[in-house]
């Protein structure tokens, strides 16, 4: 008996394994110069799946996906060129993704916010490289809110709008909940 309440307590605690959270709300946004024009644009619907140990992050698994085919700016014709072949070409690609390598060991504590850096594969038009981001992580309430913001050039993605940038700023977060 004593036995079955260690393993239930433990339980409880985050500290038997990997337990599988979800995430189906969330939201990216992105700053992109364009004709030395900043826009500024969302795109709703990112999700997750992640197996998450509170107690060892470095055994996180998991993988995020943004539907990039959501992208708005608040200019529907720029929406459309940004959604057009020779830049994301939704029709054929509607998801970016990152697949989760490596999350720097720690743990998370109920309440206190972590900072860590995730590295994977970022999957943007088809084209996938390795990518280091930061990662900023509150365990609430049973709950895991997770947020980010990185640089990345779109010319390496094949992402090629007319008069753009190199650098594109995206900010993720989303609400992962256990199941």
């Amino acid at each position: 008996m004593k036995r079955f309440w260690a393993v239930g307590a433990a339980v409880l605690a985050g500290t038997v394994g990997a337990v599988g959270y979800r995430a189906d709300d969330g939201t990216a946004s992105f700053t992109h110069t364009v004709r030395f024009i900043p826009v500024r644009g969302t795109i709703a619907g990112v999700s997750a799946t992640v197996d998450l140990d509170p107690a060892n992050l470095a055994a996180t698994t998991g993988s995020v996906r943004v539907p990039v085919v959501n992208l708005k700016t608040g200019i529907g014709l720029r929406d459309s060129h940004a959604k057009g072949e020779n830049a994301l070409h939704t029709a054929k690609y509607p998801n970016a993704t990152f697949t989760l390598e490596k999350l720097t060991g720690g743990r998370l504590v109920e309440g206190q916010t972590l900072a860590t850096t995730a590295t994977g594969k970022l999957t943007v038009k088809g084209t996938t490289k390795t990518v280091s981001v930061p990662v900023k992580a509150t365990l609430q309430g049973g709950k895991v809110n997770v947020s980010t913001q990185f640089k990345f050039n779109p010319y390496d993605y094949d992402v090629r709008y007319p008069g753009s940038s190199d650098s594109v700023t995206v900010d993720v977060s989303f609400t992962l909940n256990k199941g």
